[in-house]
């Protein structure tokens, strides 16, 4: 790709790399492997003379992304103990993949493998990398809606493959029709959900800010349907 511009190749090497994530890295090496990749598209897009302040990476702002997205969290953390106080939403909540895990399962997905692998990995790549080198080249409107679409894209085949799964799901009856249509909508939805990211991500100047809050989401989402299989006795 060496002839393709910086920003439209930060785009295909994400395609790219979403497929070697959900179709070849095993799940022990999903934390490491993320990461490595999370350092490679920053030195990608610095070589690119993309500057880390251009991309919500600057140390100088960090402080003003951390309070952003700690307020944010905050009240997501609220709402979640809320939630997992009532057990109104329980027989929404049962998601086979949280079945069943202990206490040590649980504090590593809550603590590295969602806060790390996925959040800072996302939030890095989208909010910062993509929408950095596409905010120099076509402009911050731009930059938004091409984040954004990535960003929904980027969830198309997880939901596919992770439908069945789901407390939305239909099992392993699942059929293809279901699984395209469950991607489909979540890949809008979670586009949609671009924005507000990266509208955290321009007030603080910071990618500290989506991730934390991103992070507290993924979280949060887990712990509730962990908590609704407790509930269940499984």
């Amino acid at each position: 790709m060496r002839n393709v511009e910086p920003h439209v190749a930060a785009v295909g090497a994400l395609a790219a790399y979403n497929l070697v994530q959900n179709l070849v890295i095993p799940d022990n090496v999903y934390v490491p492997a993320n990461l490595a990749a999370t350092a490679g598209l920053v030195a990608f897009a610095v070589k690119s003379g993309t500057p880390l302040d251009a991309m919500g990476l600057g140390w100088a702002h960090v402080g003003n992304g951390l309070r952003l997205g700690g307020a944010v969290a905050t009240g997501l953390g609220a709402a979640t103990a809320a939630a997992l106080s009532t057990g109104r939403l329980d027989q929404w909540l049962l998601d086979e993949r949280a079945r069943g895990h202990k206490r040590g399962g649980a504090a590593y997905r809550s603590l590295v493998r969602f806060p790390l692998g996925t959040a800072l990995f996302e939030e890095v790549a989208f909010r910062g990398v993509l929408d950095g080198l596409w905010r120099r080249r076509a402009g911050a409107g731009t930059a938004r809606v091409v984040g954004a679409a990535a960003f929904g894209a980027w969830h198309l085949l997880p939901t596919f493959r992770g439908y069945p799964a789901m407390a939305i799901g239909s099992g392993p009856t699942a059929t293809i029709r279901e699984r395209c249509i469950a991607a489909v909508s979540g890949a809008v939805i979670t586009g949609l959900s671009g924005f507000g990211f990266t509208a955290l991500r321009e007030r603080s100047d910071s990618v500290a800010a989506p991730w934390l809050t991103h992070a507290a989401i993924n979280a949060g989402s887990y712990l509730l349907a962990r908590r609704a299989w407790q509930a269940a006795g499984v």
